[in-house]
């Protein structure tokens, strides 16, 4: 990528939702998809430019996109695309493993029918989407509504913190091939399965292997990157995000 490179990708104008909303959703899809790849420099006035939006959207989104992991922001380089790591990863997935267990078993015991609904709901756009990058934000949602009805709020806060941090890892771990996607639907539906049966340690057990399978598949994708694709990708822009 060039120094203007950003200049000649479509990321596509601002739909009919609001701009802040739309922002976060292209920028997010481009940044799983590789568009905008690690360790890529994002200049406001740039994305403001290619979305056809005003700076302010941009601002907010990319504060978004930071509290979810997805962009690193310093004083010196401003806003670039996080650079996934093996040890990260490992210390991610660690917490989540520990963490899942308490939230599922207090969630099981009081989903709704509704919430059940909404997660089915879930499960059939992922089996049915081909992007892959609109899967990991359905993934992300699904997981969410899982996780809710166990009423215990500050422990959500940190798993919130975890699935989001998350996001990319599972980006990699899916690549572009579906049988990991596949793979993932059928642990989705397994899962339901158990909430809806209120069967707890069945619903903990496939949580930690659906955690696992994550985990294993973006240690293998991570090891086959190359051993520093920030320094792989040229920036994206003249001057840092500010």
């Amino acid at each position: 990528m060039s120094e203007h490179a950003l200049a000649g990708v479509d990321l596509g104008a601002s739909g009919a939702r609001t701009a802040h909303r739309d922002v976060i959703d292209r920028v997010r899809r481009a940044i799983m998809t590789g568009v905008l790849p690690p360790g890529a420099r994002l200049v406001q006035a740039e994305l403001a430019k290619n979305l056809r939006v005003s700076v302010t959207p941009i601002r907010e989104a990319l504060r978004d996109l930071i509290n979810e992991g997805l962009v690193d922001f310093d004083a010196y380089r401003g806003a670039t695309v996080h650079v996934l790591s093996l040890a990260e990863l490992e210390d991610i997935y660690e917490i989540r493993i520990l963490l899942t267990p308490a939230i599922v078993r207090d969630a099981v015991a009081q989903i709704t029918e509704a919430d059940l609904a909404r997660a089915r709901a879930l499960c059939e756009r992922m089996e049915s989407t081909t992007d892959p990058a609109e899967w990991v934000a359905l993934n992300r949602d699904f997981h969410h509504v899982l996780t809710v009805p166990a009423r215990r709020p500050h422990l959500q806060d940190v798993v919130e913190q975890m699935s989001d941090l998350s996001s990319m890892y599972v980006g990699v771990s899916i690549g572009t091939a579906e049988g990991p996607r596949h793979r993932g639907d059928l642990d989705h539906a397994e899962l339901l399965a158990a909430y809806a049966a209120r069967d707890v340690e069945r619903a903990v057990a496939v949580s930690i292997k659906h955690i696992d399978e994550t985990l294993n598949d973006a240690r293998a994708a991570i090891a086959g990157q190359p051993a520093d694709p920030g320094a792989a990708a040229a920036p994206v822009g003249p001057a840092a995000a500010r």
